[in-house]
């Protein structure tokens, strides 16, 4: 085992060539995530900052050289969020900036409990430790209403197919432990090579040089096995489905510049409608529209003949429509929650919930799915039942407003000539969720569904980082997942994870595919975030080992 003394003589001691280094690391894990295609960049990316963790000697050296690695990061894939291309919304890019500088800092509690670890037990066991508490805390941000685990560092290798398909075990956790141990690997096999303990060709030498390439190409081999596995395997509950991207401007689309806002909802509508007609003589299975399609409260009584006629139009084509509509909720003065909006001049509340519904054809609404998962700040802030009194200064005043939080899962019963099948809808953020997700084909979904809108920020990164995490969700489930977006990207997702028949941005596109309905059930379906869980657990270890015991 190499001692901390051997691992010592990689550290530098200047402040400049320590911020070079951390900038360095930050710059790589940035490029290796969607939609770059330099993935295999997060293998070697957190090298030069293992030598800013062995050279700092002080724990706030360590926290200042991390903010700047991870902020580096932070900026290369999350620039898009503040909506900087078109700056069309101050509340937006204000959010956007407070996102990059803020965000960092949740990561200072791994590198504290690491450089307690380190200084107890020794660099080596230190960065050991780095491991199990960087997994230990993506686990734990995917959990409560401040969650974002859009940056899950396994989320990098989604465009790297072969090497995703482990996640059915472990999900996208397991992929961030083995991106991680890689790195170390590395860093230890240049501490031996250049501080002259083994020699290039020597044993140990030779063996960690397996050891990485055991890391690195044993995922991918896994992969192919199974994929081809996959694709030999027959399935005959086929669906024909079709998509409609309306590609309408989300500014535009809640009414922006019209004195009449129904008249802009009616364009909109009139749009879905007249591509849908198209599909009459096809007669797919099911057609698709993508999140918030219906733009406004159309099932309130007010809006009844509004309603009617699009029934009529709907059901004239004779194909179920699963589609994003606003719900609304409402309650009297004695069970309104604290969030609800009071009714001016009454004792009414309501709350808006951003939802999806299946219309079947000659039937009525039935269930309706209320997203639950909401954009922290975006859609609603965090814990608004405590902070009740933050909820006018916090609101994104662009299309409905703060959205209220839905409480359940549902499966949709999708007749399918004599038989029906059962299927799950997401919306939007909530793809990003693996636990989540797998909840629905816990329940039965025998196919997935994503709707959202992708359209505020732009032609940027983020529309292409949440397309391809959807190959991520179809792993983990080994499910079909039809992705109905407003302006791209549109596709369908098959249980390998290949994206098929994939739009472009800010394009009006119908697009047609088969999908099969599946029963299977994977490990992580079964068993959750087991390997997440195991981290975290070996984390406790490594620090109640450290407080137990001082380093000789």
């Amino acid at each position: 085992m190499i001692a901390d003394s051997e691992i010592l003589k990689l550290s530098v001691d200047s402040k400049r060539q320590r911020f070079i280094l951390a900038v360095v690391s930050g710059v790589m894990v940035g490029f290796s995530f969607p939609p770059s295609p330099l993935s295999s960049l997060a293998y070697v990316a957190f090298i030069p900052f293992f030598i800013v963790f062995v050279s700092v000697d002080t724990l706030w050296r360590l926290l200042r050289s991390s903010y700047i690695m991870l902020f580096v990061f932070h900026a290369i894939t999350l620039y898009w969020t503040g909506g900087f291309t078109h700056l069309r919304d101050p509340w937006l890019a204000t959010s956007g900036v407070a996102l990059l500088l803020v965000h960092p800092l949740l990561y200072w509690p791994t590198f504290m409990l690491t450089w307690f670890v380190r200084k107890r037990l020794g660099i080596l066991v230190g960065l050991v430790s780095l491991l199990f508490f960087w997994v230990g805390f993506e686990y734990v941000h995917s959990l409560g209403e401040l969650a974002f685990p859009w940056l899950t560092l396994g989320n990098s290798q989604a465009y790297d197919l072969s090497r995703l398909q482990i996640v059915e075990y472990t999900s996208v956790y397991g992929l961030s432990w083995l991106i991680l141990l890689f790195n170390l690997l590395g860093f230890l096999m240049i501490a031996y090579v250049t501080t002259g303990r083994w020699g290039i060709t020597s044993l140990p030498s030779i063996g960690m040089f397996v050891a990485l390439v055991i890391v690195y190409f044993g995922p991918v081999l896994y992969g192919k096995a199974r994929t081809a596995q996959i694709d030999s395997s027959r399935n005959h509950n086929q669906l024909n489905v079709a998509v409609i991207q309306p590609n309408i401007d989300p500014w535009e689309k809640w009414g922006e510049g019209y004195v009449d806002k129904f008249k802009a909802y009616e364009s909109q509508l009139e749009l879905l409608l007249t591509e849908t007609e198209k599909l009459k003589k096809e007669k797919p299975d099911l057609i698709v529209w993508p999140e918030t399609a219906i733009p406004y409260r159309i099932l309130l009584p007010q809006n009844l003949d509004r309603w009617r006629i699009l029934r009529e139009r709907l059901d004239s084509i004779g194909v179920p429509l699963f589609t994003g509509i606003p719900f609304t909720t409402y309650y009297d003065s004695a069970v309104a929650p604290k969030t609800a909006n009071q009714i001016q001049n009454t004792s009414m509340y309501y709350e808006d919930f951003n939802s999806a519904v299946l219309i079947v054809p000659g039937q009525g609404v039935g269930d309706v799915y209320k997203k639950i998962l909401l954009v922290p700040f975006g859609e609603r802030l965090p814990y608004a039942e405590t902070f009740s009194f933050l909820i006018e200064p916090f609101k994104w005043n662009v299309g409905i407003g703060m959205w209220a939080k839905g409480k359940d899962t549902v499966v949709f019963s999708l007749p399918v000539r004599d038989t029906s099948h059962r299927f799950s809808g997401m919306i939007c953020y909530e793809s990003v969720f693996p636990n989540f997700v797998r909840q629905f084909v816990r329940r039965g979904a025998e196919f997935l569904m994503i709707i959202t809108n992708d359209s505020w920020w732009g032609n940027t990164s983020g529309a292409y980082q949440h397309a391809s995490y959807a190959s991520l969700r179809a792993i983990e489930t080994r499910r079909w997942i039809i992705r109905a977006a407003n302006g791209g990207i549109s596709g369908f997702v098959d249980p390998a994870g290949r994206i098929h028949s994939a739009t472009l941005m800010y394009t009006q596109a119908t697009i047609r595919g088969a999908i099969q309905a599946r029963n299977e059930s994977t490990f992580y379906v079964e068993h959750g975030d087991l390997f997440a869980i195991l981290c975290l657990f070996c984390s406790g270890i490594f620090v109640i080992l450290a407080v137990s015991r001082r380093k000789r």
